[in-house]
């Protein structure tokens, strides 16, 4: 399924018929969830016209919109449009299964044509995502054009350049404004938790089977949060610790890439330059991050300077095997052709819509004030990791001057009303650190922790032990013993 982008309009003022209807099964839901039994294995009575996606080649994916209050304080007032898919299950059905792939900012609706479960989830459910508010082909925001700014040195050396890059940041944010202001305030993940709690009603008011991968994890935090008693089976998988604050999340990232480039520097040296592609993966990476600093590398879609070269390390560490893919494009580097590091960073830029990321992540939580505070925190980012530090913290300079408020809140999520939730944590992952899966687990009133011995972000596609255990969590209701590793 091939689907064209198009930002869908703010709709006019209408009445949200499903998220109005009677929750006539919340009593069944809050038995479920109490229980642990899912969903009544019948065909749910939902109120979604779900049709073949546009550009459809023949797939099983079905499509379907639906219309959400862009505020949801007043629920009858102006529309926006939320796109949907689904693929629905394969055998005998036992309910929805709602996912969400992260960013913020990426497409659910992309994820559900990848097929993002074992075909064992897909026989017994209908996989449902969406594109979050702001995103794709629901009303989406239209302020994405940020390459030039993407593309600008992350670490300047000198004040005209840092003045370049502020000045380039604070551009995007007045544009976000001018193009987006009337959708720009209703972006945050709290807003998206109300969405998804009317995806819920919409598709039949079963109790809610979710998935949250990455920074999916915290709208299923607030969700379970907000909603518990209408959850049966969440699974938190690549945790972001919702009661950290901006700088404290970003620069946990920071360090989890440094000591990520670092195991790979290890790995590489060990497997040798036939396999890696390169001697010494740090000596060769620092060498060609000075080299472009004076002159860019060619490449066949845009020069690759000092941004593309620390975006294409932090995209690989995403990867178990990132070093495989990282050595030999810089080994391509260093003899002259940038177009190996080029894809690793397009990979990056390409998963998630950023003027939505940035609307989410710069109000969600308390952020640097001005460009002043900023700088100091971007400098604790660089004494942290001076490879990774200016590029993780100046990807969101615009929130220096983000025209929304952000939150006072960092909210310590307990749950209470919600059935035991898994936890899945990676020993590695440099996004979403084990730290975060360990602290939010221990603060969920019911939870089960799952540490996988992985690498990479995200474990379910990554290990066959983690994907199991989320398999027959989903499938049965079993939560795997305390203290279980894989």
């Amino acid at each position: 399924m091939s689907k064209a982008r198009r930002p869908a309009q703010i709709a006019p003022l209408s009445v949200l018929l499903s998220v109005l209807l009677p929750m006539v099964l919340i009593t069944s839901a809050c038995s479920n969830a109490e229980t642990g039994t899912g969903p009544a294995p019948t065909d749910p009575d939902s109120t979604l016209d779900w049709r073949p996606c546009d550009g459809s080649d023949g797939s099983e994916v079905e499509c379907a919109d639906m219309e959400v209050p862009l505020d949801w304080d007043e629920p009858q007032g102006r529309q926006i449009t939320l796109a949907l898919a689904r693929r629905p299950a394969t055998g005998e059905r036992i309910g929805s299964l709602v996912m969400n792939p992260g960013g913020p900012g990426a497409s659910g609706v992309d994820s559900i044509e990848r097929g993002p479960f074992s075909p064992a989830v897909h026989e017994r459910y209908d996989v449902v995502s969406w594109d979050p508010r702001g995103v794709g082909d629901s009303t989406a925001l239209s302020c994405n054009d940020v390459d030039s700014f993407l593309a600008l040195d992350p670490s300047p050396n000198t004040e005209a350049d840092r003045q370049t890059l502020q000045d380039s940041a604070a551009l995007v944010a007045e544009n976000c404004e001018r193009t987006d202001g009337v959708l720009l305030p209703h972006l945050g993940t709290d807003a998206a938790v109300q969405d998804l709690e009317a995806i819920r009603v919409a598709l039949g008011d079963e109790p809610l089977n979710y998935v949250g991968f990455s920074f999916g994890t915290a709208i299923g935090q607030r969700y379970a949060e907000r909603y518990g008693e209408n959850v049966s089976r969440m699974v938190l998988d690549g945790v972001v610790d919702t009661s950290l604050g901006f700088e404290e999340l970003l620069l946990g990232q920071v360090a989890g890439f440094e000591n990520s480039f670092q195991r790979f520097d290890e790995e590489c040296s060990s497997a040798g330059e036939s396999q890696c592609g390169v001697e010494n993966l740090a000596e060769a990476f620092d060498t060609v991050a000075e080299a472009v600093e004076g002159t860019p590398l060619p490449s066949d879609d845009r020069p690759i300077g000092p941004a593309e070269v620390a975006t294409a390390a932090i995209y690989s560490s995403y990867l178990s095997d990132g070093w495989i893919r990282l050595g030999p494009a810089l080994s391509d580097a260093l003899e002259g052709d940038g177009q190996g590091l080029w894809h690793l960073a397009e990979g990056y830029y390409g998963f998630a819509e950023f003027g939505t990321y940035a609307a989410v992540f710069c109000t969600d939580n308390p952020r640097p004030r001005d460009q002043k505070e900023y700088e100091a925190f971007e400098q604790r980012a660089t004494e942290l990791s001076p490879r990774f530090g200016p590029s993780v913290a100046n990807e969101l300079l615009p929130c220096a001057t983000w025209p929304v408020p952000a939150s006072e809140d960092t909210p310590e999520i307990t749950a209470p009303n919600a059935p035991a939730i898994l936890v899945v944590g990676n020993t590695g992952d440099p996004a979403t650190p084990l730290e975060n899966a360990e602290a939010v687990s221990e603060r969920l009133t019911s939870s089960r922790l799952l540490v996988v011995d992985s690498a990479s972000h995200t474990a379910y596609s990554a290990n066959d032990c983690a994907r199991s255990a989320i398999d027959e969590h989903l499938l049965g209701g079993t939560l795997p013993a305390d203290g279980s590793r894989c």
